[in-house]
């Protein structure tokens, strides 16, 4: 009996000294409100609800770690102020709501062009709004926020420090009380030397980068990405383009690193195919007993924004794992229009060069260290 004891004590010991800690995190890209997504979203009590545009995929989202760029700002409204969509967005309070309990959004990238489009006083408000939903920010130097700061939070053990830049903002605010943290070079290091001092075990940067509705990084991002991969972050997560581009991977002497260069809209009415296609970006990471940390896998799930009214916007899923089309919500789309999604999504798929296979959350596999050498690599010009 004593031996029996001490096998199974052993083998206890054995299991708990290769325990490894596994972190799942979510990205979408674009969060908009034109005009048309206010008007629709508008109730007869004047007040505003905006979940239906993600009923469809609140299920893919919710209990997940999520991170988004939002491309919009909470400024209020009074004194010549009201809610609008382009060129200047201001979008009503309660949005804070849907992003919390639709979504469950951890995190939101504020560092992007369209910041400042209500001023300095727009953007600390937005910040002001956002402590308020508890949801945590990053991409501004604002009060006692220095600029080029990082956060941290942390996702089932795996402490996770953010930075967050933009290439400029379409407004730039007479006050300096609010800076935007810029994608300069000097900047950037200054950021990943401040997530460097919260002793984070991974560095994943936001950036807002690239050209409007083009399907390759151009020459800016991929000088700001080698700057941040060249100061140690893991993960690197664009938006901007309002289009998809591709995801890369780069290993080299066994570490590994990725970047996905535009993720596109999440949700807007930019109305043509190429700014209605985006995905769900995964990356998991695994956190072993000696406190390091790894990305094991990159997935995707594609989602294209149709318009079933003509002004409501829907986010919905457009790939093809059984699973989660018989557990989305897919009321009244008709057959076609079903079809239709699956090949958008196949579209998608091949353009971001995915595999076939899918994960246990029902996402396309890009990139797995079980493979470490099947690279994602796109087979399409664009995600058409």
């Amino acid at each position: 009996m004593k031996k029996l004891t001490a096998i199974f004590m052993l083998l206890v010991f054995c299991n708990c000294a290769h325990s490894e800690t596994k972190a799942r995190f979510l990205f979408i890209g674009d969060i908009m409100v034109h005009d048309q997504q206010l008007d629709a979203a508008k109730l007869k009590d004047g007040s505003y609800d905006f979940s239906p545009s993600f009923r469809r995929v609140k299920s893919l989202l919710i209990d997940d770690f999520l991170v988004g760029n939002l491309e919009t700002v909470f400024a209020g409204t009074g004194k010549k102020l009201k809610y609008a969509g382009f060129p200047f967005f201001n979008t009503p309070d309660i949005f804070t709501e849907n992003l919390s309990n639709d979504l469950g959004v951890d995190l939101l990238s504020l560092a992007n062009n369209h910041i400042f489009d209500r001023g300095s006083n727009g953007a600390k408000r937005t910040t002001e709004i956002l402590n308020s939903a508890d949801i945590a920010w990053i991409g501004l130097g604002v009060g006692d926020i220095p600029s080029n700061d990082a956060v941290i939070l942390d996702n089932n053990g795996v402490r996770a420090a953010f930075i967050n830049h933009s290439y400029g903002s379409n407004e730039w605010p007479k006050s300096s009380d609010v800076h935007l943290n810029v994608t300069a070079e000097n900047d950037i290091i200054q950021s990943m030397k401040r997530a460097k001092s919260l002793s984070p075990d991974i560095i994943i940067a936001l950036f807002h980068w690239g050209n409007e509705y083009h399907y390759k990084p151009n020459v800016h991002q991929k000088k700001a990405a080698d700057t941040a991969f060249s100061e140690g972050a893991n993960l690197i997560v664009g938006t901007h383009p309002h289009v998809l581009q591709p995801v890369e991977v780069r290993i080299s002497s066994g570490d590994v690193c990725a970047v996905a260069w535009s993720l596109g809209n999440f949700v807007s009415f930019q109305r043509t195919k190429p700014r209605e296609r985006t995905i769900i970006l995964s990356a998991e990471f695994i956190k072993n007993d000696e406190g390091n940390t790894r990305l094991s896998r990159l997935a995707a799930a594609p989602l294209y924004v149709i318009a079933p009214g003509r002004k409501r916007t829907e986010v919905t899923y457009a790939g093809t794992n059984e699973n989660l089309i018989n557990s989305l919500d897919f009321e009244g789309l008709s057959k076609s229009q079903i079809n239709n999604l699956r090949g958008i999504g196949r579209s998608v798929i091949e353009f971001l060069g995915a595999g076939k296979d899918f994960d246990e959350f029902g996402f396309n596999i890009l990139w797995k260290e079980e493979s470490p050498d099947i690279l994602p690599k796109s087979k399409k010009k664009s995600p058409l």
